[in-house]
């Protein structure tokens, strides 16, 4: 069987040195590069079944949405995974709507990267997939689908209002159903319900 490959984009090296020597004993190959630039000589040197980057590369440097955002463009079909070790709904937002197949808070175990790994390779459809998978085991009706949608991207109640033509009140209402029939309190609790890591 032929070895997965994976570039991994991450400047903390014991991070990553360990969770490559992990990676290469679940058979799949890991390539580390420590920033954005070198992950672009890594991209055009050969083909990556996923890339996997940190969202924070140190200061003043290219950070791992601009690395989702150049996949994006560049049209490579390679999923992208992105760790961070802190939940910032901005960042996810932005990664998320730039193609991001999957976000993983750190810390996390090297287990839990190879199960979303398996995840995105096995379900061509990727985050969608999971997404509506996970959507059409609750009850929601078609507007709170919608709603549900816009809330994983990380839309504000306000941004949701002007996309859908709702008032906020009436956003807050399907909301709060959503959440209900999600056993969920917060955005962060339905991120998780949804994409459970």
């Amino acid at each position: 069987m032929t070895m997965r490959q994976v570039l991994l984009i991450e400047d903390e090296a014991v991070a990553a040195q360990t969770l490559c020597q992990s990676m290469q004993a679940f058979n799949i190959e890991c390539r580390w590069v420590t920033d954005v630039d070198e992950a672009r000589r890594a991209l055009k040197e050969k083909v990556y079944d996923a890339v996997v980057t940190d969202i924070v590369l140190g200061p003043g440097k290219p950070d791992g949405i601009d690395m989702v955002r150049e996949v994006e463009r560049t049209g490579m079909v390679a999923p992208v995974v992105v760790i961070t070790s802190f939940a910032d709904l901005d960042r996810v937002k932005d990664a998320l709507n730039h193609g991001a197949s999957y976000l993983l808070e750190k810390p996390f175990r090297a287990t839990e990267l190879k199960r979303v790994l398996d995840r995105i390779w096995e379900e061509p459809r990727g985050l969608v997939g999971l997404r509506e998978r996970a959507l059409a085991h609750e009850n929601l009706t078609e507007k709170e689908r919608e709603v549900a949608r816009l809330l994983l991207k990380g839309l504000s109640t306000q941004e949701m209002a002007h996309v859908t033509g709702n008032s906020e009140k009436t956003l807050k209402q399907h909301i709060s159903r959503i959440y209900e029939k999600c056993g969920v309190s917060s955005r962060a609790e339905f991120f998780h319900y949804i994409f459970p890591t």
